[in-house]
């Protein structure tokens, strides 16, 4: 749940009109934040929500607007977080918990690389194939591998999955710490398997014009890696704003600096992923062969190199929890 959505139910204010209940407005809100409670007095105040019940304080979006304007101009980050922890179990909405389907997922996929990979390694000795390029950088993709679902694993033990306020200040710290670790494990790894992928064309296919086409595309792999070192090190300073920043109210530096660089890199990495099933192709379709084997050729390599690929992007996809991941951009830039 985003936390666009949770500041919707920030509907502790309901727990002043709770008829059900005989405690006082002071013992119910007695875990509130005071600078929270101020904001609720001050909105209580206003003419345009001073008659709402608990279930309009649970979801009006003026409301819920105004409120979270009020936190964070009054609020320190923690504070907000736990006043939309409160809010949260006053209208009935569950904490999230994505810990365990993030974990047993990350671990099948990887478990299915290893095992892959092992068939692999065993299938040329058996029948004692030549070692080349592409056999090393897809052992060294998988060691970078091993190292990441490590990290991925500690982050889950830290409380990735979980929303952030149920998490202290310590741990949020450190995740975010190692989602750095974790961002460079992740696209190194897949650099160096579409490096394989390229090596194994420049081994079987001999045809000069395309062994030159696709040398520039290893060049092209191998300069996305590079801008990514560029624009972690260089862009966000100090560099410390990548974990910190959520506490001094500057998230909106990280936030637009990622979304500014992910977005096109996703983008640029899925025209690469294309263009790479299109290369052999054009060197198959050219082969004598009959259209049907031809066809059974060019289906088997596809479904090889999109296996790779999208193994990799499934397993990165685990690092992602929706309280993380959909931080209200409004939340940061009224900082």
């Amino acid at each position: 749940m985003t936390l666009s959505r949770r500041f919707l139910i920030l509907g502790t204010i309901c727990l002043l009109y709770d008829a059900a209940t005989a405690q006082s407005p002071g013992a119910m809100l007695a875990n509130a934040p005071k600078c929270a409670i101020d904001c609720l007095t001050e909105l209580l105040s206003k003419k345009e929500f001073a008659e709402m019940g608990q279930e309009a304080t649970c979801s009006n979006k003026p409301f819920a607007k105004a409120m979270g304007v009020c936190l964070m101009v009054k609020c320190s980050m923690r504070q907000t977080m736990d006043f939309i922890k409160e809010s949260s179990a006053a209208c009935g909405i569950p904490p999230t918990n994505n810990t365990t389907s993030y974990r047993v997922n990350s671990t099948v996929v990887f478990a299915f690389a290893l095992v892959f990979f092992a068939l692999r390694i065993v299938t040329k000795l058996r029948l004692g194939l030549t070692w080349g390029i592409d056999d090393t950088l897809t052992t060294l993709s998988v060691v970078v591998m091993i190292p990441y679902y490590i990290v991925l694993q500690i982050m889950l033990a830290l409380g990735l999955g979980l929303d952030m306020w149920f998490i202290t200040d310590s741990q949020i710290i450190l995740i975010f710490k190692l989602f750095i670790v974790i961002e460079v494990l992740y696209l190194t790894a897949l650099v160096l398997v579409k490096a394989a992928i390229l090596c194994f064309f420049l081994r079987i296919f001999p045809d000069h014009k395309f062994r030159i086409v696709v040398k520039c595309t290893m060049v092209f792999n191998a300069l996305i890696w590079v801008g990514f070192f560029i624009f972690v090190f260089f862009q966000i300073q100090p560099f410390s704003l990548f974990w910190n920043g959520w506490q001094q109210k500057k998230g909106h530096l990280i936030l637009t600096g990622f979304t500014n660089f992910t977005l096109p890199l996703a983008g640029i990495n899925l025209v690469l992923d294309v263009w790479m099933l299109i290369l052999p192709m054009t060197q198959l379709w050219g082969m004598g062969l009959k259209l049907k084997k031809k066809l059974g050729v060019i289906s088997m390599f596809s479904v090889g190199i999109l296996w790779t690929l999208d193994s990799k992007y499934m397993d990165y996809g685990f690092v992602g929890d929706e309280s993380w991941d959909n931080i209200d951009d409004k939340r940061w830039e009224k900082g």
